[in-house]
């Protein structure tokens, strides 16, 4: 509500100068001018079009049955050419009606036989002759060919045979019914005949199959020269195309040798007349739909288009109202906001701002807001200038580390030149040079935990320099946590606060155990200790100040730094973790995630 009452407030003040407006007049012009033309185009065409449409569904029907048609007879090659092929068949067509492994191959036969049969709904019938025995095998039933019901067959086709190639042959079975077009392949024996494999394809069961694909094949004849092949009156199977009246009154074209479509006037009505000659067989495929089928459609289409006009204008009028304030809204929201801001501080009369129009005003807002910005940056430049100053005193407190560094290596060679060789006093500064490297190492905050060990180690050996036979440390680890990122001198503190403020006021020998285990929290780093431990009251306070965060007191510096660090860079899920040891003293826990990447961190 907010949204249309800003935007009948940005009409009323700007009036026609108003980007709505002026939006809403220029889509719904580039709108209804294009549709209003496609309307006229459409009204023109229309008849062509429908027309277009007829003939296409026409062909494009009669393209349909033509490739079933078509994959239909070449599967029935198929089949006989692979039934042909089969050992078994060979066998019984060389084999004596006497031999005793006949009935072990006619019964792997009948098997192919019931298997193709099943798989194709409109093969009614599987041949398999053998000329040598004089005897035939079907999924009908077995006999010797003068006993075999389908008397027809062997004068009619398989003595018609002439040639190695498939046989295509058009016949009634018993000159009666059912209706057959046989697709037979001879089996030769080098130049002699010595069998052949018949496919029968029932008309009627081709006829629901089509159907099943195509419910407009009405009229759909398929012919070769003039003889009627397939036509959806059974009657009309193997007659003359000039015997029909239908096709005769049609006066197909002969000779066609590309997909033709006509309208053709047959006993006063109109048809569409579609003819598609193929080369397969020699056959032409024919289709003769009438036109008065589509009367009705034409109707509904010419209405249809009337009504196209008539609420044209109105959708599209609200198609640009809502095209025009979707477009409007982002200058809309703008305008809000600036309004908003000029209840707190007036811009302008509304005498002056009806001679605007929303671009003007947001310029101006933005002029304004260029003005504050330099005023800020000047303000930035001063914030600047006192940050390169605390740059540069951190950049001088640098130098010291260095200094030291560099002294501490001075040292170690004077040790070596004065007893001329290695000695207690260079390994100790050696490994004191090292861990001062590693501090000053900062190029990223992140090392490998087998990195980390060996720096704390380092540290570690220094101790024990100086307080020989004071503690142990055991070294607990999974190997497969040493090449994870930990951050840099993160064990070393936790060491040291083990040693100086659990085992050493002691004065006992003692013990620090560091483990690293891989949790379904990350991975944990825990640095236990046996010594004194922590009161109750302290350890508490403790907890509460390194999980909120807070500075902690001096004695923990190590433990303060680093659970802000780790909080910094993996966020305040992790940290480190206090609490007692199992026995006796305490037991600290950093806690990072498993996989982290230092690219990520700046």
């Amino acid at each position: 509500m907010k949204t249309n009452r800003n935007l009948i407030q940005a009409v009323r003040m700007y009036k026609f100068q108003s980007l709505f407006i002026k939006s809403l007049i220029l889509i719904f012009l580039l709108v209804i001018v294009p549709f209003t033309g496609l309307g006229v185009v459409m009204y023109v065409q229309m008849n062509k079009a429908i027309e277009t449409e007829i003939s296409g569904v026409n062909m494009n029907s009669l393209y349909r049955v033509k490739d079933n048609i078509e994959t239909i007879f070449k599967q029935m090659e198929r089949v006989s050419l692979e039934m042909t092929y089969q050992d078994d068949v060979a066998s019984f067509m060389f084999s004596p009606t006497e031999n005793n492994n006949l009935n072990s191959k006619m019964q792997s036969i009948h098997d192919k036989i019931s298997m193709y049969t099943r798989s194709f709904k409109y093969m009614d019938s599987l041949y398999v002759f053998s000329e040598k025995n004089a005897y035939m095998l079907s999924n009908r039933f077995d006999s010797t060919l003068t006993d075999f019901d389908d008397k027809t067959w062997y004068q009619n086709v398989y003595q018609k045979i002439n040639s190695k190639g498939p046989y295509f042959d058009l016949r009634k079975r018993n000159g009666t019914y059912p209706y057959f077009i046989s697709f037979t392949l001879p089996a030769y024996f080098y130049e002699t005949k010595i069998g052949a494999v018949t496919a029968n394809i029932d008309i009627e069961e081709l006829r629901k199959f089509l159907y099943q694909t195509d419910t407009q094949i009405e009229n759909t004849y398929i012919v070769s020269d003039v003889m009627v092949v397939y036509s959806n009156n059974r009657n009309e199977f193997m007659s003359n195309i000039h015997d029909i009246d239908m096709l005769n009154n049609a006066d197909v074209p002969a000779n066609i040798s590309a997909p033709t479509t006509l309208i053709k006037t047959i006993n006063k009505q109109k048809y569409i007349l579609s003819v598609l000659p193929s080369s397969e067989r020699n056959l032409t495929y024919i289709s003769i739909l009438p036109l008065k089928n589509y009367e009705q459609k034409l109707k509904d289409l010419r209405t249809f288009l009337y009504l196209f006009f008539a609420i044209g204008g109105i959708i599209v009028l609200v198609v640009s109202l809502l095209i025009s304030i979707k477009t409007f809204s982002p200058v809309n929201q703008i305008m809000s906001m600036i309004d908003d801001q000029e209840k707190l501080e007036p811009l302008m009369d509304n005498n002056e701002k009806s001679k605007w129009n929303e671009v003007r005003t947001i310029t101006n807002t933005i002029f304004r807001t260029i003005d504050a910005k330099r005023g800020l940056e000047q303000e930035l430049q001063l914030r600047m200038h006192s940050l390169r100053k605390a740059q540069t005193i951190a950049l001088q407190n640098q130098t010291t580390p260095h200094f030291l560094y560099n002294t501490l290596e001075t040292i170690k060679y004077l040790a070596i030149e004065l007893t001329k060789g290695h000695n207690n006093v260079s390994k100790m500064v050696t490994a004191l040079s090292d861990l001062l490297r590693r501090s000053l190492d900062t190029d990223t905050p992140l090392t490998a935990i087998s990195d980390e060990i060996q720096h704390a180690k380092q540290y570690v050996e220094i101790m024990q320099a100086r307080y020989p036979n004071k503690f142990d440390v055991i070294w607990q680890v999974q190997e497969t946590l040493l090449s994870c990122q930990i951050l840099k001198i993160s064990i070393q503190p936790l060491l040291e606060n083990a040693f100086q403020h659990g085992i050493l006021p002691t004065r006992n020998p003692g013990q620090i155990i560091i483990t690293g285990l891989r949790t379904s929290d990350g991975i944990v780093i825990t640095v236990s200790d046996n010594g004194q431990g922590m009161p109750e009251d302290q350890l508490i306070s403790l907890q509460q100040k390194l999980a909120s965060g807070i500075n902690l007191e001096e004695n923990h510096i190590g433990l303060k730094n680093l659970n802000q660090r780790i909080k910094l860079l993996f966020g305040d899920a992790y940290g480190v973790f206090v609490s007692p040891n199992l026995h006796r003293g305490l037991a600290v826990f950093i806690v990072i995630p498993e996989k982290n990447d230092s690219h990520d961190i700046i």
